[in-house]
């Protein structure tokens, strides 16, 4: 464990906001930057202290850090439901349609890159929608999965240490509920940005530090550690994206925290339906998603 400086910002002063264990028994404190607020996990565990998290039992075992059976058909279903959600309210499709009409003199394809892919799913999906579609993950037993049983292009790396010489470049960059697992996420942010075309897009969703994981507190359902090692508000992630040259944000929330349950009675079901919207439309959710996209004018 060592005391690293905030990723944002580079400071060295924090404050202490929780004292959490891991399901292993390992305690890990939870604090604030004082500079410009960014909540992370400090002292910080390495990648290899992390990995041992990251089994096979975390996509086959329900937890509240894991699946429900990661590779079932239910919750590929209702994963794919989500983030087709979510491309919708960015307003994805609309985007989509004018980057074809832009690029039809060309014979390639649209192409994408899932970073944190996991098993393929959207991957998959962008395959579907006729991408060149690829994906990038570490853990043995998704990248198994996506490549025999889906069939798909995944490349098993760490995206820091990949394709240095930035020969892979795509219209469409993913990190869906990934950068809050990173060790290095503004690092991340900026070898995305080398490796997108002018006027290509980079999606993000992740959780939201925000009134209810203050409300919350150490109960927060995404104060998952140490798997999750940084917690970016609204404002902060916004920010961080502009001050790294991406352009146009557009961006929302959701999640009340009342999480979907088998066999949920009525009464649950209309609570939870009232107030995921309900946060949603006030901007309170503890999740955000967020498009931005690369200067047209940009080759670098």
């Amino acid at each position: 464990m060592e005391t690293i400086p905030c990723n944002t910002c580079g400071k060295l002063s924090f404050t202490h906001l929780h004292t959490k264990n891991s399901p292993l028994g390992e305690s890990f404190s939870i604090v604030s930057c004082d500079h410009c607020g960014l909540v992370q996990v400090n002292p910080q565990p390495s990648l290899l202290e992390v990995k041992k998290y990251y089994d096979d039992s975390y996509f086959t075992q329900r937890t509240e850090r894991g699946y429900d059976n990661y590779y079932s058909s239910d919750l590929r279903k209702e994963i794919s439901r989500v983030f087709q959600l979510n491309l919708q309210d960015l307003d994805f499709f609309h985007w989509e349609k004018n980057r074809i009409q832009v690029k039809q003199s060309e014979i390639t394809k649209l192409s994408s890159l899932d970073i944190g892919c996991a098993a393929g799913y959207f991957v998959a999906y962008m395959k579907e929608r006729g991408y060149d579609a690829k994906g990038i993950e570490i853990a043995d037993g998704p990248v198994k999965y996506a490549r025999e049983t889906l069939g798909l292009s995944i490349f098993q790396e760490n995206f820091l240490e990949w394709d240095l010489g930035y020969q892979n470049q795509f219209d469409v960059i993913t990190l869906w509920a990934t950068i809050e697992h990173l060790h290095k996420p503004k690092e991340t942010l900026e070898k995305i940005m080398k490796h997108l075309l002018p006027g290509g897009i980079l999606i993000l969703s992740t959780c939201r530090y925000g009134f209810l994981a203050k409300w919350n507190g150490i109960h927060w359902r995404y104060l998952n550690v140490p798997e999750h090692l940084y917690y970016y508000s609204f404002s902060g992630l916004k920010q961080l994206l502009i001050s790294l040259g991406y352009k146009s944000p557009k961006a929302f929330t959701y999640g009340s925290g009342l999480t979907s349950r088998k066999n949920a009675s009525v009464f649950f079901r209309l609570r939870k339906a009232f107030f995921d919207r309900f946060v949603k439309w006030f901007q309170m959710g503890d999740m955000m998603v967020f498009r931005v996209t690369k200067d047209k004018s940009d080759r670098k």
